[in-house]
């Protein structure tokens, strides 16, 4: 049977340090599989105020994307339970993995405190349990000793793991998160996935956008950008039409400013149109006019404005083509300013 360690958690938001725990106890070679669990109503958070378990369940997903080893579970949503503890979540996953030995893998601090738990004695006697200790602090054969047999004590010191453990937040992430007026990239300790899914919800404090009064479609608001840069003498700008291939936008609105002082004109006057004429506020704006690119982030449209150099460099044109490929929203994640 594949030995897979149950990894619960609030995961509000998930970050580095929820990944850098997996893929450690993955190379220890105790366990072949790290499932992440988010929790739909943890007791010892129960009634708090946190994300919503769908977007913490959406944002587990894309930190675990594409990390070879490590899944993510939905199972404590679709159990419903008020308070989920975390038996009874392993017996029902145990019914729906059959072929996997199941593990829990928890913090030191935890292990601590696990004579407290639900169903403390059966969580220790039925599964094995994988410990990654906290602030570099091992557990101690004393402490565990006041709360359990030398047999067991023996079993859940045999779980601890080794390393170095990086130390994250999530309400540092919160925190930080909520002091900014429209988020950009902060080094949050999570991954640039789960900040920009943060801004697009709103979570922990984003300010909502301004709503399109006039509801215009993507291709209407793509061409309202156009006439806008164009009207301040911008040239050679296109639209193009991503939206088939892409979830990033629906259009893409690229142009050229000559100069600088052009750019953020250009950049400037976009944006106070859209304001006052669509009571439309972007979700983002991205890069400096030094670099040369600068990115305003209207949701279903993404207007790139650039300097002829960088325009030539990138040929945003020819990566996305009439048909552009997820290889191409990879090359403008890794190129964007």
């Amino acid at each position: 049977m594949v030995p897979t360690a149950f990894y619960g958690g609030s995961f509000d938001p998930p970050h580095l340090g929820h990944l850098g725990i997996a893929k450690q106890a993955l190379a220890s070679g105790k366990t072949a599989r790290v499932l992440f669990v988010p929790a739909f109503d943890p007791p010892h958070k129960s009634g708090g105020k946190r994300a919503p378990f769908a977007d913490r369940l959406a944002m587990t997903r894309l930190l675990a994307e594409g990390q070879p080893g490590i899944e993510v579970s939905d199972i404590e949503g679709r159990l419903g339970l008020h308070p989920s503890y975390t038996f009874a979540v392993l017996s029902a996953l145990e019914k729906e993995r059959p072929g996997e030995r199941l593990q829990l893998l928890i913090g030191g601090d935890s292990l601590l405190s696990l004579h407290e738990w639900a169903h403390a004695s059966e969580l220790a006697e039925r599964y094995e349990i994988l410990t990654y200790p906290r602030r570099g602090e091992l557990p101690v054969a004393a402490e565990l000793a006041r709360f359990w047999p030398p047999q067991t004590v023996k079993k859940l010191l045999g779980g601890v793991l080794q390393g170095d453990f990086f130390e994250i937040s999530s309400t540092k992430i919160r925190n930080d998160v909520a002091k900014m007026h429209r988020m950009r990239h902060i080094n949050s300790g999570t991954t640039r996935r789960v900040e920009e899914y943060i801004r697009r919800n709103h979570l922990y404090g984003q300010e909502k956008p301004m709503t399109n009064e006039k509801k215009l479609t993507p291709a209407e608001l793509a061409d309202f950008c156009v006439k806008c840069v164009e009207e301040k003498l911008a040239e050679n700008t296109v639209k193009i039409h991503v939206g088939p291939s892409s979830s990033v936008a629906d259009y893409f609105v690229i142009s050229t400013a000559n100069s600088e002082p052009q750019l953020r004109a250009l950049t400037g006057f976009l944006e106070r149109e859209a304001r006052e004429k669509l009571a439309l506020r972007p979700l983002s704006e991205s890069g400096e006019s030094e670099s040369g690119w600068i990115l305003i982030d209207f949701g279903t449209v993404i207007v790139h404005i650039m300097t002829p150099e960088v325009r030539d460099r990138y040929n945003l044109e020819g990566l996305w083509g009439e048909k552009p490929s997820e290889e191409a929203v990879r090359t403008l994640a890794e190129h964007h300013p």
